[in-house]
Protein backbone atom coordinates (compact mmCIF):
# COMPACT_ATOMS: atom_id res chain seq x y z
CA UNK A 1 0.00 0.00 0.00
CA UNK A 2 1.67 3.33 -1.46
CA UNK A 3 1.55 6.18 0.81
CA UNK A 4 1.58 9.18 -1.47
CA UNK A 5 3.96 11.00 0.61
CA UNK A 6 0.97 13.55 1.70
CA UNK A 7 1.35 14.50 5.89
CA UNK A 8 -0.26 17.51 7.60
CA UNK A 9 -2.14 18.77 10.29
CA UNK A 10 -5.72 19.77 10.18
CA UNK A 11 -5.00 21.85 13.31
CA UNK A 12 -6.61 18.61 15.37
CA UNK A 13 -4.75 15.68 14.43
CA UNK A 14 -1.57 14.50 12.64
CA UNK A 15 -3.45 13.75 8.77
CA UNK A 16 -1.94 11.39 6.61
CA UNK A 17 -3.23 10.45 2.75
CA UNK A 18 -2.84 6.38 2.36
CA UNK A 19 -4.15 5.54 -1.58
CA UNK A 20 -6.15 8.69 -1.39
CA UNK A 21 -7.78 8.00 1.61
CA UNK A 22 -7.61 10.88 4.24
CA UNK A 23 -6.73 9.16 7.95
CA UNK A 24 -6.15 10.63 10.80
CA UNK A 25 -3.62 9.48 13.38
CA UNK A 26 -5.52 9.24 17.34
CA UNK A 27 -3.53 8.87 20.17
CA UNK A 28 -3.76 5.31 21.57
CA UNK A 29 -4.19 6.56 25.17
CA UNK A 30 -7.25 8.43 23.77
CA UNK A 31 -8.39 5.99 21.65
CA UNK A 32 -8.18 3.18 24.85
CA UNK A 33 -9.93 5.52 26.85
CA UNK A 34 -12.94 5.85 24.93
CA UNK A 35 -13.04 2.47 23.09
CA UNK A 36 -16.31 2.22 23.55
CA UNK A 37 -16.96 5.61 21.78
CA UNK A 38 -15.08 3.70 18.70
CA UNK A 39 -18.26 2.12 16.22
CA UNK A 40 -16.37 1.24 13.32
CA UNK A 41 -13.32 -0.49 12.47
CA UNK A 42 -9.94 1.27 12.84
CA UNK A 43 -6.14 0.74 11.31
CA UNK A 44 -3.14 -0.49 13.02
CA UNK A 45 -0.16 1.38 10.87
CA UNK A 46 2.62 -1.00 10.85
CA UNK A 47 4.59 1.03 9.10
CA UNK A 48 4.69 3.88 6.48
CA UNK A 49 3.05 1.72 4.08
CA UNK A 50 1.17 -0.88 5.93
CA UNK A 51 -1.55 -0.93 7.93
CA UNK A 52 -3.78 -3.59 9.67
CA UNK A 53 -7.92 -2.85 9.75
CA UNK A 54 -9.06 -4.09 13.70
CA UNK A 55 -12.91 -4.50 13.62
CA UNK A 56 -15.02 -4.17 16.47
CA UNK A 57 -16.16 -7.84 15.90
CA UNK A 58 -12.25 -8.87 16.09
CA UNK A 59 -12.86 -8.81 20.08
CA UNK A 60 -11.85 -6.85 22.60
CA UNK A 61 -10.57 -3.34 20.99
CA UNK A 62 -9.58 -2.20 24.69
CA UNK A 63 -7.40 -5.15 24.91
CA UNK A 64 -5.99 -5.14 21.63
CA UNK A 65 -4.94 -1.53 22.02
CA UNK A 66 -3.43 -1.92 25.19
CA UNK A 67 -1.66 -5.09 23.23
CA UNK A 68 -0.07 -2.91 20.63
CA UNK A 69 0.50 0.15 22.94
CA UNK A 70 2.39 -1.95 24.99
CA UNK A 71 4.73 -2.91 22.44
CA UNK A 72 5.15 0.76 21.52
CA UNK A 73 2.68 1.82 19.30
CA UNK A 74 1.94 5.41 19.85
CA UNK A 75 -1.61 6.38 17.86
CA UNK A 76 -3.86 4.33 15.61
CA UNK A 77 -5.32 5.49 12.55
CA UNK A 78 -8.84 6.36 11.68
CA UNK A 79 -10.50 7.51 8.39
CA UNK A 80 -11.80 10.80 8.18
CA UNK A 81 -15.24 10.52 8.54
CA UNK A 82 -14.73 7.90 11.62
CA UNK A 83 -12.31 10.03 12.91
CA UNK A 84 -14.87 13.18 13.12
CA UNK A 85 -17.58 11.32 14.68
CA UNK A 86 -14.92 9.58 17.17
CA UNK A 87 -14.11 13.13 18.44
CA UNK A 88 -18.20 14.16 18.28
CA UNK A 89 -18.77 11.56 20.34
CA UNK A 90 -16.27 12.02 23.19
CA UNK A 91 -16.84 15.97 22.85
CA UNK A 92 -21.06 14.79 23.45
CA UNK A 93 -20.60 12.44 25.80
CA UNK A 94 -22.08 14.28 29.05
CA UNK A 95 -25.33 15.24 27.40
CA UNK A 96 -25.21 11.96 26.26
CA UNK A 97 -24.72 10.13 28.91
CA UNK A 98 -27.79 11.42 30.63
CA UNK A 99 -29.99 11.68 27.70
CA UNK A 100 -28.67 8.03 25.95
CA UNK A 101 -29.18 9.71 22.51
CA UNK A 102 -25.28 8.58 21.57
CA UNK A 103 -26.19 7.65 18.59
CA UNK A 104 -28.12 11.23 17.61
CA UNK A 105 -26.34 13.90 18.85
CA UNK A 106 -29.02 16.73 19.61
CA UNK A 107 -28.87 20.74 19.62
CA UNK A 108 -30.18 21.33 23.26
CA UNK A 109 -31.28 25.21 23.33
CA UNK A 110 -31.07 27.19 26.68
CA UNK A 111 -33.95 25.87 28.09
CA UNK A 112 -33.76 22.22 27.17
CA UNK A 113 -30.18 22.59 28.81
CA UNK A 114 -31.56 24.32 32.27
CA UNK A 115 -33.69 21.12 32.17
CA UNK A 116 -31.22 18.77 32.06
CA UNK A 117 -28.87 20.50 34.95
CA UNK A 118 -31.30 20.36 36.93
CA UNK A 119 -31.79 16.39 36.47
CA UNK A 120 -28.33 16.14 36.41
CA UNK A 121 -27.50 17.93 39.61
CA UNK A 122 -30.29 16.44 41.32
CA UNK A 123 -28.55 12.61 40.59
CA UNK A 124 -25.39 13.56 41.68
CA UNK A 125 -26.61 14.50 45.05
CA UNK A 126 -27.86 18.31 45.33
CA UNK A 127 -30.33 19.37 47.47
CA UNK A 128 -33.74 20.83 45.61
CA UNK A 129 -33.63 24.07 47.01
CA UNK A 130 -30.03 24.81 46.34
CA UNK A 131 -30.60 23.70 42.70
CA UNK A 132 -34.35 26.03 42.50
CA UNK A 133 -32.17 29.10 43.92
CA UNK A 134 -29.54 27.94 41.34
CA UNK A 135 -30.93 28.09 38.66
CA UNK A 136 -32.80 31.32 39.81
CA UNK A 137 -29.66 33.04 39.51
CA UNK A 138 -28.25 30.93 36.45
CA UNK A 139 -31.65 32.96 34.65
CA UNK A 140 -30.77 35.99 35.92
CA UNK A 141 -27.00 36.08 35.31
CA UNK A 142 -28.28 35.45 31.64
CA UNK A 143 -30.99 37.25 31.49
CA UNK A 144 -28.87 40.71 32.33
CA UNK A 145 -26.16 39.87 29.76
CA UNK A 146 -28.53 39.59 26.82
CA UNK A 147 -28.14 43.05 26.22
CA UNK A 148 -24.24 43.23 26.52
CA UNK A 149 -23.52 42.29 23.16
CA UNK A 150 -19.54 41.42 23.87
CA UNK A 151 -20.85 38.47 26.46
CA UNK A 152 -23.49 38.21 24.75
CA UNK A 153 -22.68 36.97 21.18
CA UNK A 154 -20.22 34.72 22.17
CA UNK A 155 -22.22 33.08 25.01
CA UNK A 156 -24.10 31.83 22.45
CA UNK A 157 -21.85 31.15 20.24
CA UNK A 158 -20.11 28.76 22.83
CA UNK A 159 -23.20 27.17 24.48
CA UNK A 160 -24.33 26.13 20.96
CA UNK A 161 -20.73 25.12 19.21
CA UNK A 162 -19.85 23.44 23.13
CA UNK A 163 -22.70 21.92 24.60
CA UNK A 164 -20.96 19.43 26.54
CA UNK A 165 -18.66 22.45 28.67
CA UNK A 166 -21.30 24.38 28.72
CA UNK A 167 -23.36 21.77 30.55
CA UNK A 168 -20.21 21.31 32.81
CA UNK A 169 -19.91 25.21 33.54
CA UNK A 170 -23.87 25.39 34.51
CA UNK A 171 -23.14 22.00 36.76
CA UNK A 172 -20.32 23.96 38.20
CA UNK A 173 -22.55 27.21 38.77
CA UNK A 174 -24.71 25.53 40.83
CA UNK A 175 -22.69 23.74 42.46
CA UNK A 176 -20.49 26.84 43.53
CA UNK A 177 -23.67 28.53 44.25
CA UNK A 178 -24.27 25.47 46.80
CA UNK A 179 -21.00 25.92 48.40
CA UNK A 180 -21.24 29.66 49.27
CA UNK A 181 -24.51 28.76 50.80
CA UNK A 182 -23.19 26.03 52.62
CA UNK A 183 -20.29 28.86 53.96
CA UNK A 184 -23.07 30.90 55.11
CA UNK A 185 -21.90 33.67 52.46
CA UNK A 186 -25.59 35.13 52.26
CA UNK A 187 -25.35 38.25 50.14
CA UNK A 188 -26.76 37.60 47.11
CA UNK A 189 -24.29 39.96 45.25
CA UNK A 190 -21.79 36.93 46.47
CA UNK A 191 -23.72 33.95 44.58
CA UNK A 192 -24.15 36.77 41.34
CA UNK A 193 -20.45 36.92 40.94
CA UNK A 194 -19.62 33.62 41.02
CA UNK A 195 -22.65 32.27 38.52
CA UNK A 196 -20.70 35.16 36.23
CA UNK A 197 -17.34 33.69 36.81
CA UNK A 198 -18.69 29.90 36.08
CA UNK A 199 -20.66 31.17 32.57
CA UNK A 200 -18.50 33.41 31.72
CA UNK A 201 -15.40 32.14 32.03
CA UNK A 202 -14.71 29.74 29.36
CA UNK A 203 -16.48 31.60 26.14
CA UNK A 204 -12.57 32.22 24.22
CA UNK A 205 -12.70 29.18 23.89
CA UNK A 206 -13.63 27.50 20.54
CA UNK A 207 -14.75 23.35 19.78
CA UNK A 208 -11.29 23.25 17.79
CA UNK A 209 -9.84 24.17 21.54
CA UNK A 210 -11.92 21.52 23.39
CA UNK A 211 -10.46 19.22 20.60
CA UNK A 212 -7.00 20.01 20.92
CA UNK A 213 -7.88 19.02 24.77
CA UNK A 214 -8.97 15.92 24.08
CA UNK A 215 -6.33 14.51 21.65
CA UNK A 216 -3.77 15.69 24.44
CA UNK A 217 -5.27 13.76 27.11
CA UNK A 218 -5.77 17.51 28.92
CA UNK A 219 -2.14 17.55 29.68
CA UNK A 220 -1.35 21.30 30.09
CA UNK A 221 1.69 21.21 29.49
CA UNK A 222 0.62 20.48 25.54
CA UNK A 223 -1.91 23.25 25.42
CA UNK A 224 -1.82 25.62 23.32
CA UNK A 225 -0.87 29.31 23.75
CA UNK A 226 -4.35 30.04 22.76
CA UNK A 227 -5.54 27.65 25.10
CA UNK A 228 -3.22 28.40 28.25
CA UNK A 229 -4.36 32.70 27.73
CA UNK A 230 -7.76 31.96 27.76
CA UNK A 231 -8.23 32.49 31.12
CA UNK A 232 -6.68 36.52 30.36
CA UNK A 233 -8.70 36.73 27.28
CA UNK A 234 -12.18 36.10 28.65
CA UNK A 235 -11.16 38.00 31.70
CA UNK A 236 -10.22 41.13 29.61
CA UNK A 237 -13.55 40.57 27.10
CA UNK A 238 -15.92 40.62 30.84
CA UNK A 239 -14.03 43.46 32.23
CA UNK A 240 -14.68 46.01 29.08
CA UNK A 241 -18.58 45.26 29.57
CA UNK A 242 -18.85 48.80 31.70
CA UNK A 243 -19.40 47.35 34.94
CA UNK A 244 -21.86 44.10 33.53
CA UNK A 245 -19.74 41.64 35.25
CA UNK A 246 -17.97 42.90 38.65
CA UNK A 247 -14.23 43.31 39.08
CA UNK A 248 -14.15 40.70 41.31
CA UNK A 249 -15.41 37.94 39.31
CA UNK A 250 -13.00 39.59 36.35
CA UNK A 251 -10.25 38.61 38.57
CA UNK A 252 -11.78 35.00 39.12
CA UNK A 253 -12.32 34.05 35.46
CA UNK A 254 -8.46 35.20 35.43
CA UNK A 255 -7.78 32.87 38.03
CA UNK A 256 -10.09 30.05 37.02
CA UNK A 257 -7.58 27.37 35.99
CA UNK A 258 -4.48 28.70 39.14
CA UNK A 259 -4.13 25.84 41.85
CA UNK A 260 -2.74 26.70 45.14
CA UNK A 261 0.81 24.16 44.71
CA UNK A 262 1.57 26.99 41.32
CA UNK A 263 0.98 24.19 38.95
CA UNK A 264 -2.06 26.19 37.28
CA UNK A 265 -2.23 28.27 34.67
CA UNK A 266 -1.92 31.30 33.34
CA UNK A 267 0.01 32.41 35.87
CA UNK A 268 0.93 29.98 37.95
CA UNK A 269 0.40 31.84 41.12
CA UNK A 270 0.00 30.12 44.39
CA UNK A 271 -2.35 29.91 47.49
CA UNK A 272 -3.51 33.09 48.99
CA UNK A 273 -2.48 34.72 46.06
CA UNK A 274 -5.93 33.07 44.44
CA UNK A 275 -8.56 34.70 45.58
CA UNK A 276 -11.54 33.11 47.66
CA UNK A 277 -14.42 33.73 44.60
CA UNK A 278 -12.24 31.71 42.71
CA UNK A 279 -11.19 29.58 45.10
CA UNK A 280 -14.89 28.58 45.81
CA UNK A 281 -14.96 28.00 41.90
CA UNK A 282 -12.20 25.50 41.45
CA UNK A 283 -13.00 23.24 43.99
CA UNK A 284 -16.71 22.75 42.45
CA UNK A 285 -14.91 22.70 39.07
CA UNK A 286 -12.68 20.05 40.55
CA UNK A 287 -15.33 18.45 41.98
CA UNK A 288 -17.15 18.15 38.92
CA UNK A 289 -14.64 17.22 36.91
CA UNK A 290 -14.11 13.74 38.92
CA UNK A 291 -17.63 13.00 38.70
CA UNK A 292 -17.53 13.52 35.43
CA UNK A 293 -14.51 11.22 34.58
CA UNK A 294 -15.90 8.44 36.51
CA UNK A 295 -19.11 8.30 34.91
CA UNK A 296 -20.90 9.61 37.99
CA UNK A 297 -19.63 7.25 40.32
CA UNK A 298 -22.29 8.14 43.06
CA UNK A 299 -20.07 6.16 45.99
CA UNK A 300 -16.84 7.61 45.31
CA UNK A 301 -18.02 10.77 46.47
CA UNK A 302 -16.77 10.82 49.75
CA UNK A 303 -13.34 9.79 48.54
CA UNK A 304 -13.16 12.43 46.28
CA UNK A 305 -13.75 14.93 48.73
CA UNK A 306 -10.93 12.88 50.77
CA UNK A 307 -8.40 13.09 48.33
CA UNK A 308 -9.13 17.07 47.24
CA UNK A 309 -8.56 18.01 51.01
CA UNK A 310 -5.03 16.75 50.66
CA UNK A 311 -4.34 18.29 47.00
CA UNK A 312 -6.30 21.85 48.28
CA UNK A 313 -4.50 21.94 51.73
CA UNK A 314 -4.53 25.94 51.74
CA UNK A 315 -6.16 28.22 53.59
CA UNK A 316 -8.38 29.68 51.31
CA UNK A 317 -9.62 26.50 49.49
CA UNK A 318 -9.87 23.63 52.57
CA UNK A 319 -13.16 25.75 53.98
CA UNK A 320 -14.70 25.53 50.32
CA UNK A 321 -13.77 22.25 50.24
CA UNK A 322 -15.36 20.77 53.10
CA UNK A 323 -18.45 22.52 52.47
CA UNK A 324 -18.71 19.81 49.90
CA UNK A 325 -19.94 16.91 52.55
CA UNK A 326 -22.32 19.84 53.33
CA UNK A 327 -23.94 20.45 49.36
CA UNK A 328 -23.64 16.74 49.48
CA UNK A 329 -25.25 15.70 52.29
CA UNK A 330 -22.84 13.62 53.15
CA UNK A 331 -20.81 12.60 56.64
CA UNK A 332 -18.12 14.97 57.11
CA UNK A 333 -14.09 12.61 57.66
CA UNK A 334 -11.58 14.11 60.07
CA UNK A 335 -8.73 15.42 58.01
CA UNK A 336 -5.47 17.15 59.23
CA UNK A 337 -4.46 20.49 58.85
CA UNK A 338 -1.01 21.26 57.61
CA UNK A 339 -1.28 24.98 56.54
Amino acid sequence: MAENNKQTNSGLASQVTIEGVIYYHMPINIAIKYAKKITSGFFIPLSETKRVRIHLEDGDISEKMLNYQSKGLESILLAEEDYYEFVKKIKHGLIGFFLNDTDEIKYLDIEQMLGLVKRVTLYIGLDPKTIELSEEIARKTLVQIKTVSIIAEPLRTFQKENQNEFLKNLMVCYSAIGLIEALNWSTPQIKEKIAQVCLFCDITLTSEDYTEMILVGNDVSKFSKRILDHPITASNLVGKTRNAVSNEAALAIRQHHELPDGSGYPKGIKGLTINQLSAVQIIARTFIDALVESDFAYEDRKSFIKSMLEKFNYPNFAQPCKALYILMGLEPETHKKEY
